[in-house]
């Protein structure tokens, strides 16, 4: 089983990321190429306590520093490691082998957004492409039988995004509006 990744770390000496002041050398997220939508939607539900926390933490971190950089990929990422699906195969959350679902859905993402695997890009200009490219209405198309397509989470995120007009956190829920009683079980 994966160890969650520590958010607040050190590279090269230097103390990372958290809520450290604006001096401290930020370090990039990894971020599944998928994920970039959902944070859209997050309202603080997902499928464990740590999962939560530790996506609850990279949103905040998001809307707080939109210049943070992104790197894009798609195999499990920051999020993925708080998870309790995660098994070294990939995300099993719906059994066996459902990895590759999830790298088909990332691939989808990287083409609709015009990005490729690895690449590093600020959050800023991911908010802008996603504006662009994406709308509540092409969800189901990229996110199947996702469980949280239903909610409509991820598609008023997407139209607060697109409703806002350039690239800005708010599309992104403000941090004290996210849900703390809401656990998914798995």
């Amino acid at each position: 089983m994966f160890a969650a990744p520590d958010y607040a770390s050190t590279q090269g000496g230097n103390i990372v990321a958290g809520d450290a002041v604006d001096q401290v050398i930020r370090a990039d997220v990894r971020l599944r190429a998928h994920t970039l939508l959902c944070l859209q939607g997050f309202r603080g539900e997902g499928y464990s306590p740590s999962f939560i926390d530790n996506l609850a933490r990279i949103h905040r971190d998001l809307i707080e520093h939109p210049e943070q950089w992104v790197e894009v990929v798609d195999a499990p990422d920051t999020v993925c490691g708080a998870c309790p699906h995660l098994v070294p195969a990939g995300c099993s959350l719906r059994g066996d082998g459902f990895e590759e679902s999830m790298k088909t859905q990332d691939q989808q993402v990287l083409r609709l957004l015009g990005l490729q695997a690895g690449i590093r890009v600020r959050w800023s200009e991911i908010l802008e492409r996603i504006r662009m490219a994406i709308t509540g209405d092409s969800l189901p198309s990229i996110c199947g039988q996702c469980r949280w397509l239903p909610l409509g989470y991820c598609r008023d995120g997407i139209e607060r995004l697109r409703a806002a007009g350039s690239a800005t956190p708010a599309g992104l829920i403000p941090a004290q509006e996210l849900r703390r009683d809401r656990l998914e079980s798995s």
